[in-house]
């Protein structure tokens, strides 16, 4: 078996090589998801961008200040929370998003395109899987469902629970029986 991690990566890599192709050298995935993010909530402080798109403080700070630099966005003060400094979409910021959303659209084609339309959704949800079981939520480290010996199978994609050693539960085989030609007590 190939290992997840491994995959992922090579994924993430394909995306982002059919990104430079179809959809943009200047504009970056996540850089389009706070356009796409603004779009649809306009006026939001950058911790609740960052929160919306799942980009990490410092990292939503590069990226407001490079969409910022391109006036594809401006900031201003909050009107009722001086402190607080609000996002939102310049017009040419708007202009850039809807020339950029079709390009998208031809990009995830072309990424997923060799599933059918219900392996695409089995995708969808297995990533969600995934990625909610890893992140963090306010600090804390991910709940782990899998013990670290929880061995995944390669033909049906299934979870086994760890066995422990030296246990009867170990010298048995599936459905408590056991495995074919040990010897019993």
């Amino acid at each position: 078996m190939q290992h997840p991690g491994h995959l992922m990566r090579r994924a993430l890599q394909v995306m982002n090589v059919l990104w430079s192709q179809e959809v943009s050298h200047m504009i970056t995935s996540p850089q389009f998801a706070a356009l796409n993010a603004l779009h649809r909530e306009p006026n939001i402080d950058q911790r609740t961008l960052g929160e919306r798109i799942s980009l990490d403080r410092s990292t939503m700070a590069e990226v407001v200040a490079r969409l910022s630099a391109r006036g594809l966005i401006r900031g201003e003060r909050h009107s009722s929370d001086g402190r607080r400094k609000t996002i939102r979409l310049t017009p040419k910021g708007y202009r850039a998003l809807q020339q950029l959303i079709p390009a998208t659209h031809t990009m995830t084609d072309r990424l997923v395109g060799a599933l059918d339309d219900e392996e695409q959704a089995e995708l969808l949800r297995l990533l969600g899987v995934v990625v909610g079981s890893n992140e963090r939520t306010n600090g804390q480290r991910p709940v782990r469902k899998l013990s670290r010996s929880a061995s995944i199978s390669t033909r049906t994609g299934s979870t086994s629970p760890p066995v422990q050693r030296g246990t009867r539960a170990a010298r048995r085989g599936p459905g408590g029986d056991p495995p074919r030609g040990a010897r019993s007590r």
